[in-house]
């Protein structure tokens, strides 16, 4: 493990890399897709299928908005494959959207489909549309802002029975040690660093990132699952709630945080995909809920309290993470704030390790 440092106007720290693949920061909810991530998506073959399928089922003869086509304009050229009407393909990111209309145009669909340049909060097509695929899915399922899109698509964007791809998700937790995570220690992969760099430089200082596990099997949790998001696109979930759940503990060991993940459902009978159990473009996300590790036997009882409230950028929800573990030993608690660009650092004892302070 080295150190990279990184120096904005408040100070500087001291970023823990290593060559292990195995922590990221979670890149989904911010602007930074480039050639590899795009590559990742594109060939997520589990996911590709289930959208497929889901938007197989709806788009003939019919208007369809893809909202984040990207630069590869997959969903858009689904959509124009099996028949739609018209297709109103929209990309924030200017290269990508440059490269999706070239892509578009020489295409056997270029009559069909239609790339403009913005969020879909910017935009007003001439007609609504009676179909919208979105995959602003994150490795929680609210991270990347759609439910907020969501909203604003069946209020302005689709028809009154429009139809949405996917139709729901729900986030996943379980039980986890951040030691059998991270048994060397933790530290972001050297491939990360550009990416963590970017999300720095974005909000002009380091944070405290959420954090994605490369392939973490489920053999690491220590607990029963449970959903603390149950997400429905169909305009009936509100963008801010808490849920409260309880998971028991089936192994002894120590917990200091919870993992989440997905289930996502498609639509029209897709195959439900479990980002956890399934190889996808999703990685998990650790949520470090307790200061340190707390011993656990199979029995104990873990309550999770899972709030969700929409972040300052009116987009992207903040998570305020409360845990209360009851054991023979007696009620530990803990809780976390993980933000989407929130102006905190070295909150816990792992970000403490992984952006270390330098004075």
């Amino acid at each position: 493990m080295t150190r990279d440092i990184y120096t904005w106007k408040g100070g500087s720290v001291g970023i823990a890399v290593s060559d292990n693949p195995d922590l990221w920061p979670s890149v989904g909810e911010y602007p930074f897709y480039d050639r590899i991530l795009y590559y990742v998506m594109t060939h997520d073959h589990l996911r590709n299928a289930a959208l497929g399928h889901a938007l197989r089922a709806v788009a003939a003869g019919r208007r369809v908005i893809d909202i984040g086509t990207g630069r590869d304009l997959n969903w858009a050229l689904e959509a124009a494959g099996h028949g739609a009407k018209h297709v109103y393909a929209i990309e924030a990111i200017q290269e990508s959207h440059e490269m999706a209309i070239r892509r578009g145009a020489a295409s056997p669909y270029a009559d069909v489909i239609e790339v403009v340049h913005g969020t879909s909060f910017d935009v007003r097509p001439a007609e609504r549309a009676e179909v919208c695929v979105a995959e602003l899915i994150g490795s929680i399922a609210s991270s990347e802002g759609m439910l907020a899109a969501m909203a604003d698509a069946h209020e302005r964007l689709l028809t009154h029975d429009g139809v949405v791809v996917p139709a729901a998700c729900d986030t996943l937790v379980g039980a986890v040690s951040s030691r059998e995570l991270f048994p060397d220690g933790p530290a972001f992969s050297r491939k990360a660093l550009p990416y963590l760099r970017k999300i720095f430089d974005l909000y002009e200082q380091p944070f405290d990132v959420r954090l994605a596990v490369a392939d973490p099997g489920p053999e690491v949790l220590l607990s029963t699952v449970g959903a603390v998001e149950t997400l429905r696109f169909d305009g009936s979930t509100p963008l801010d709630d808490t849920t409260r759940v309880s998971l028991m503990i089936e192994r002894d060991g120590a917990v200091d945080g919870l993992l989440c993940w997905i289930g996502l459902d498609a639509g029209a009978g897709a195959r439900r995909l479990d980002s956890l159990l399934d190889k996808t473009s999703w990685m998990p996300v650790y949520l470090p809920v307790f200061d340190s590790l707390v011993r656990v036997r199979r029995g104990d009882e873990l309550t999770v309290e899972f709030e969700r409230r929409t972040s300052d950028d009116g987009v992207h929800p903040d998570y305020h993470v409360r845990g209360t573990l009851a054991t023979s030993a007696g009620v530990t608690s803990g809780s976390l704030l993980s933000g989407h660009h929130e102006p905190q650092l070295g909150t816990k004892p792992i970000y403490r390790q992984l952006l270390e302070a330098i004075r």
